[in-house]
């Protein structure tokens, strides 16, 4: 149950950071993973999980990946 609510977490803070944050920083750092909600959420993930899964944190992170899509669809 605690993963899950990592997952929703993670996915949600990528969306947001990206849609709320991103327009406002400079023209220098509005590059791929800072502007893509879905990447943003990938790279969180990864750097979140990794320290918890070590190599195996590449599926929760894919599942952020997803979650952040379904998200923005909404």
């Amino acid at each position: 149950m605690n993963i899950i609510i990592e997952i929703l977490g993670i996915s949600s803070l990528g969306f947001i950071f990206s849609s709320v944050v991103t327009p406002n920083l400079p023209k220098l750092l509005k590059r791929k993973p800072f502007t893509c909600e879905s990447c943003l959420s990938w790279w969180l993930g990864i750097a979140y999980f990794y320290e918890q899964y070590n190599l195996s944190a590449i599926i929760p992170a894919a599942i952020c990946y997803v979650v952040a899509s379904l998200i923005w669809k909404l």
